[in-house]
């Protein structure tokens, strides 16, 4: 009985031992995940400020590269594109808010 007793202990001591082991290798991955995620957040970040920094260069006429300068060019034409679809936003919700009033001040067969 006191082996099967000691082969117990040694096995729940064991068990323990690599729960334990697991969350350490877990804590460690996870926070190197975390850095991983932390510098790509950072790469982005720069790509943003040098994108920002060739548009201003290509809105000031400095910009020497075609390849940069094709790329601005497509930029600011999609930009053009969102501040044209905007205004058919604003356009289409003032339609149909007219629309909608003009439905409310009509006739009310109910009466």
């Amino acid at each position: 009985m006191q082996d099967f007793l000691n082969k117990l202990g040694k096995t729940a001591s064991n068990a323990a031992s690599v729960a334990g082991s697991k969350a350490g290798e877990l804590m460690e991955v996870g926070k190197l995940k975390s850095r991983i995620s932390t510098l790509r957040s950072d790469i982005n970040t720069v790509k943003k400020e040098m994108g920002d920094y060739c548009l201003k260069q290509y809105d000031a006429g400095c910009l020497t590269d075609e390849t940069l300068e094709m790329l601005c060019g497509k930029i600011v034409e999609m930009e053009q594109e969102i501040e044209d679809l905007e205004e058919k936003v604003e356009e289409t919700k003032a339609e149909y808010q007219a629309k909608k009033y003009a439905d409310d001040d009509g006739p009310n067969l109910n009466d």
